[in-house]
């Protein structure tokens, strides 16, 4: 991310930007005197390496005051999958901190982001919004607590070892259910297995055996869907 901050901004014709990156969004702040969006949006696709036309119809663009009220919003968890959740507020922290440390962002940026910080904490404290460490992954255990009945007694699948299933496997791990965890590569699932838990199996053995689980969590950035229609369709047969 050090690195994607300052190409940005060299190549952008910003003086100042600061990138957010979450399980679900990738969000570019910039300041500049002149901007110029078709420079920005020319530059961001160059830097991911995708055609503009790629993320077009997914791409949204806040100017100003609008900007402003969109970090407020960001930083006090109501722009969340999870209205509330936690880890929003600490990726902006940790966004603004790199930042800071390669110098991708100036005076206004920094001034942006420590007001909506402080204005964002400030809210979730007198509201009690997110209170008791709500997350994306608590909720997708949650949902299943209430729609399958004694979940340890079930054979649980996660796919997936990034952020969001990392939120998933630390819920799964606080309530004590045992679970299974695959990725396209072995190596990864051993490697996240080890740190949160779960038993790692080969992705191939997870497309042929999905009627081996009655729970799945599907947690990754796949631009196809992994569990289908077709293949539940399938496992509910056997």
């Amino acid at each position: 991310m050090p690195n994607a901050c300052l190409t940005f901004k060299k190549n952008s014709s910003v003086s100042e930007c600061v990138i957010i990156q979450t399980c679900n969004r990738i969000e570019l702040f910039a300041a500049s005197d002149n901007p110029n969006i078709d420079k920005i949006k020319s530059t961001w696709a160059s830097l991911t390496g995708q055609e503009e036309g790629v993320f077009r119809d997914t791409l949204e663009v806040c100017e100003n005051k609008d900007a402003y009220e969109h970090l407020l919003k960001l930083t006090s968890g109501l722009e969340s999958l999870v209205v509330g959740e936690e880890q929003i507020l600490g990726q902006i922290k940790e966004s603004i901190s790199v930042a800071r440390q390669t110098r991708a962002s100036g005076k206004r940026l920094n001034k942006l982001f420590d007001r909506s910080i402080r204005i964002g904490t400030r809210i979730r404290n007198s509201t009690g919004i997110g209170r008791g460490g709500i997350s994306l992954g608590s909720m997708a255990v949650k949902l299943a607590e209430e729609n399958v009945d004694d979940i340890k007694s079930k054979h649980v699948l996660l796919i997936g070892t990034g952020e969001a299933a990392t939120m998933v496997a630390k819920s799964l791990k606080k309530r004590g259910y045992a679970f299974n965890v695959t990725s396209r590569t072995v190596e990864r699932s051993i490697g996240f297995s080890q740190t949160l838990g779960g038993n790692p199996i080969k992705f191939e053995e997870v497309l042929s055996g999905f009627s081996n689980y009655e729970i799945i969590f599907v947690a990754t950035t796949a631009p196809y869907f992994l569990v289908t229609f077709d293949k539940m369709k399938d496992a509910m047969k056997n």
